[in-house]
């Protein structure tokens, strides 16, 4: 049995239960298996179990079982109640985990979530860091995930080479709680951008202008972003709504977010009106689509026109 604390991680020695095998989960877990890992997944959906398996992964039939035997647990879940379910109480995996083993919590919560569950984790003798992922499931497919780590810098160094088969970019953003913090201030802010540069395409075509003359002038000023550069031309205006974030978990998480910003007192009201979109999103029965797309359709249905891209993004310049 590894103790994380006072020693660097060895993969090929280190047994890893990783659990929520879902969109994003399923290719993290893989990635570790490619590291050299070994791991076992665990998930209520059998048949992600069973593509987890045919990769080379071992099913973990008994969590509770698997949790007392692991060095490290790796969880992936939905949202904060369910996170709470599976690794908290009496009846939680923490409780079933040997003492100097190391719990490593990725999913978007709440700060108070993982703060919570570090104390209960510390108290039974158990490290705990939270490592919520930023970008989209191609890049969990690349391991190529931005990481943003809360808890003991020196634990989070000494167990790189898990965090590494997931992520090309590690953050240590401060103590427990951090981590998710910037995790739904990046959220909000993405759901903030999105909202603004699909009104403005809306507003743009209403206004009788070509998408691509828009795209044209837009990006030779301070307007441009990732939104009009990557995000929506490579999915919601190519009519593409297959989820990469689903509009529900990313509705969960701008909420999320702003009842942080409320229990702070710092006012995000360009946040808030993005939320009231997806919150129309979710209510148009989008929940299950990507979140972009989701927005989108909402603001076509409210202008009275359909954005479509033909060609890729124009990149001559003004003649």
């Amino acid at each position: 049995m590894q103790n994380f604390r006072s020693n660097h991680m060895v993969p090929s020695e280190t047994s890893v239960l990783f659990v929520g095998l879902g969109t994003m989960g399923l290719p993290m877990a893989s990635n570790m298996l490619t590291a050299g890992f070994r791991v076992a997944g665990a998930d209520m959906n059998e048949a992600a179990v069973a593509t987890f398996v045919k990769r080379g992964g071992m099913a973990a039939t008994d969590a509770a079982k698997a949790a007392a035997s692991a060095d490290v647990l790796v969880s992936m879940l939905p949202d904060d109640a369910i996170v709470d379910a599976v690794l908290g109480g009496g009846a939680g995996l923490i409780s079933a985990m040997r003492s100097g083993a190391l719990v490593v919590e990725m999913s978007t919560t709440g700060p108070d979530t993982k703060i919570d569950l570090a104390r209960a984790a510390n108290a039974r003798g158990i490290d705990f860091i939270e490592a919520p992922v930023g970008r989209t499931v191609d890049h969990a497919i690349a391991g190529t995930l931005a990481l943003m780590t809360g808890g003991d810098p020196v634990l989070i160094k000494n167990v790189r080479p898990l965090l590494s088969a997931m992520g090309s970019e590690i953050h240590i953003c401060g103590d427990v709680g951090a981590g998710s913090a910037i995790k739904l201030i990046n959220n909000a802010l993405v759901a903030a951008i999105n909202a603004a540069s699909i009104e403005a395409l809306i507003a743009g075509r209403k206004a009788g202008i070509e998408l691509e003359t828009m795209f044209l002038v837009l990006k030779t000023t301070m307007a441009w972003n990732n939104a009009l550069s990557t995000a929506l031309p490579k999915k919601a205006l190519r009519r593409d709504f297959r989820p990469g974030f689903m509009t529900k978990l990313q509705h969960k998480d701008v909420r999320l977010a702003l009842g942080m910003a409320e229990q702070l007192g710092a006012p995000m009201p360009m946040a808030g009106a993005a939320f009231d979109l997806l919150d129309k999103a979710v209510a148009s029965g989008f929940g299950s689509d990507d979140g972009s797309g989701s927005m989108l359709r909402v603001c076509e249905a409210a202008g009275g026109v359909v954005l479509e891209l033909g060609e890729p993004v124009p990149t001559a310049k003004a003649g």
